[in-house]
């Protein structure tokens, strides 16, 4: 263990980075106390800017070499290309999302249309019956149930009919607000993207020279390792979305030569969009899963009407689930590791405490974007840890002046003559 670590010095300076990150987030609480809705407004507003600037920071890793191939290839202006670029990864986001929603929703259609025709009608009156508690329930926690009652029972009057109009309209301000902060992120989004990709350099330099000139070689530094890590990550997620890709349409497609109904085309519209959604760590592959189960779950219902013995989408279902198992063990163990490398190497422990942290702080984003981020802060507390070893290394090192021996002059030829001749 090095002993330098807990010296009198080293001890009182950890006492008194502690203390004073004690007394900043006390300070922090009770200013939060005193003046709670100017630092919610501060904080939404530094958010509403923040998010769009972090999903078009890592989106940049993405789209900048796509629209470099097309400025080489087709002889465009950087402007130009950058535009198609954001344009096509656009498109093609929402492609995967619409092709995604879309198929999942037209197959529980079928799923609830089959089961209501399975059902009788007490299990339909029960079902309904359920629906309304579980609406009444709702209202009943919003308070509306009960100005709803009050006004039927004592009649309407102006306070009761101001405060059913303030429930309602707190919902849908509620409502609003969430569109609207939607509709800004994705306004805001690819505008940041072009910026970011066209003159990344000019940004990042001129935000380096914020920093005081002692430490500015350090952001520097920082910035190329954090550029680093994140153009890894993404580069090796795009090479696992490709191999998951492959192994669920290799597997479906063989599992769709035994599956009436269930073809090779199936087979590659599920192999792609479990491999999209793979890209979502640890919830991605349930999502992706949820595509193909419906669809079997869907033509098992449908049979069940026809021929009521015939089980064989079950054990398809079943089929499915254990290639995703297998397909899930391979990449933890194989295919991530080799692929991720160590640059992005981060403790799973790590990974979900990010998943917590930033999916709180950012909602869906930060959830989507906690592996980059832990990836870079990674990045930071390594370089720091450098440092560290580096001063440590140069205080234990004592520099003796270096003693030269002095050879006695030679005497000349000259000299010795001389002496001869005496």
């Amino acid at each position: 263990m090095n002993k330098n670590l807990f010296t009198k010095e080293k001890l009182m300076q950890y006492l008194l980075i502690v203390s004073i990150i004690s007394i900043s987030f006390i300070g922090l609480y009770y200013l939060q106390l005193l003046t709670s809705p100017v630092l919610i407004n501060i904080f939404n507003a530094i958010k509403a800017v923040l998010i769009p600037f972090l999903i078009a920071f890592f989106l940049s890793f993405l789209i900048g070499p796509f629209s470099l191939w097309i400025q080489k290839t087709f002889k465009l202006p950087k402007g130009i290309s950058i535009i198609i670029a954001i344009l096509f990864g656009i498109l093609f986001i929402f492609g995967i999302l619409i092709l995604t929603v879309g198929f999942i929703l037209s197959q529980l259609g079928g799923i609830f249309s089959s089961l209501l025709t399975m059902i009788d009608n007490v299990a339909f009156e029960q079902i309904i019956t359920d629906i309304i508690a579980a609406i009444t329930e709702y209202l009943n926690a919003t308070g509306i149930n009960d100005i709803i009652t009050e006004i039927s029972e004592n009649g309407a009057s102006i306070e009761r009919l101001f405060a059913f109009l303030g429930s309602v309209l707190l919902i849908l301000t509620g409502i609003g607000s969430s569109i609207l902060n939607a509709i800004v992120i994705l306004a805001l989004t690819p505008v940041f993207m072009f910026y970011l990709i066209k003159e990344k350099t000019l940004i990042f330099g001129s935000l380096s020279k914020v920093a005081p000139k002692s430490i500015r070689h350090h952001v520097v530094e920082l910035g190329i390792r954090s550029d680093v890590v994140i153009k890894n990550y993404f580069k090796g997620q795009g090479l696992m979305i490709l191999i998951v890709t492959m192994i669920f349409v290799f597997s479906l497609g063989t599992l769709s030569l035994f599956i009436p109904n269930f073809s090779f085309q199936h087979a590659i519209i599920f192999g792609i969009i479990m491999g999209m959604v793979n890209i979502i760590p640890y919830v991605g592959a349930w999502i992706g899963i949820s595509v193909p189960v419906i669809f079997l779950l869907s033509l098992h219902l449908q049979s069940q009407q026809l021929s009521p013995q015939t089980n064989i989408y079950l054990v398809a279902i079943i089929a499915v689930l254990a290639i995703n198992i297998v397909e899930q063990a391979l990449e933890s163990s194989i295919i991530q590791p080799n692929i991720l490398g160590k640059q992005v190497h981060i403790h799973p422990l790590a990974i979900l405490s990010s998943f917590i942290f930033f999916g709180g702080v950012f909602g869906f984003a930060g959830f989507l974007l906690a592996v980059p981020i832990a990836g870079t802060i990674r990045a930071s507390l390594q370089y720091y840890n450098e440092q560290s070893v580096l001063y440590e290394a140069s205080e234990a090192v004592i520099v003796e002046p270096e003693i030269i021996p002095v050879e006695p002059q030679k005497k000349s030829r000259s000299a010795r003559s001389k002496k001869k001749s005496c």
